[in-house]
């Protein structure tokens, strides 16, 4: 996908091409108001004024709530390698999904070493006591800052140590004089059960765009098709529970509407 997320590209077709077979990529991801693709958008805060008011009245109580069990301060690496495997396991096993850079422990201890290499990525996080229940990935781009990942753990949910976490870290980020905007992430490829209403909830606006997509060329071959991609389609409704499929069926039908202007 491109970085930084906020920027709408135009890149030439051949270029981008070569590039997807240069770097061995399935294909690539990105915004643009000039190509064609599948409706997608970005989710921006753009309030220096933001407090409690700025944030609609059910997760006002979901806040006041969870700031009576949780309070956020950044977490440090000892305690993401001790406990942020846990809380990885756990919100992908809620959402039915499993990223091998947060689900194993190798590679999950690989991510948080890098990453504290970076002095423009830090992890807030909601405590109770030296527990952690609710953990970002943030990162500071010019004068953006983007929350790229968000984890918690399924008991610690009904105390709210999320919505804590967002409203927190959004409220402390909106009144930096050094930021223009914070960022929360694109509209997922997949349904999120609730996840735009979430966002919305906390002030943020989704801001649309048209998402482009483009499979390396082996591959646009073979599932390009209305065969692959009326077969995806038959498998989603045999097998609705699995959200990968959604994911596939998105990504191929982006692949099939998207293309260069003109």
């Amino acid at each position: 996908m491109s970085l930084p997320y906020q920027a709408m590209l135009n890149p030439d077709p051949k270029a981008l091409r070569h590039m997807i077979r240069e770097t061995g990529a399935l294909g690539v991801r990105f915004p643009s108001a000039s190509w064609t693709g599948v409706q997608s958008g970005l989710y921006v805060m753009r309030a220096p004024g933001y407090d409690i008011d700025s944030v609609d009245a059910i997760q006002r109580s979901r806040i006041s709530h969870g700031l009576q069990h949780f309070y956020v301060r950044p977490a440090t690496k000892a305690q993401l390698l001790s406990q942020g495997l846990s809380l990885n396991l756990s919100t992908m096993a809620r959402q039915g999904r499993y990223d091998a850079e947060f689900g194993d422990r190798r590679r999950w201890e690989t991510l948080v070493e890098a990453a504290f290499a970076c002095t423009e990525i830090s992890f807030p996080a909601a405590f109770c006591g030296s527990r952690m229940a609710a953990y970002m990935i943030t990162c500071r781009e010019h004068r953006w800052l983007h929350i790229l990942r968000q984890m918690s753990c399924q008991e610690d949910l009904p105390n709210f140590p999320d919505h804590v976490l967002t409203y927190m870290v959004t409220k402390q980020a909106a009144s930096d004089e050094a930021l223009d905007a914070i960022c929360y992430g694109y509209v997922p490829l997949c349904a999120a059960g609730g996840l735009h209403e979430y966002k919305l909830g906390f002030g943020y606006e989704m801001i649309p765009h048209r998402s482009a997509i483009q499979l390396h060329p082996a591959l646009d071959g073979i599932l390009n098709s209305g065969v692959a991609r009326a077969a995806v389609r038959a498998a989603r409704s045999l097998c609705h529970q699995y959200r990968q499929l959604e994911t596939l069926e998105t990504v191929l039908q982006g692949a099939h509407v998207s293309g260069p202007p003109g």
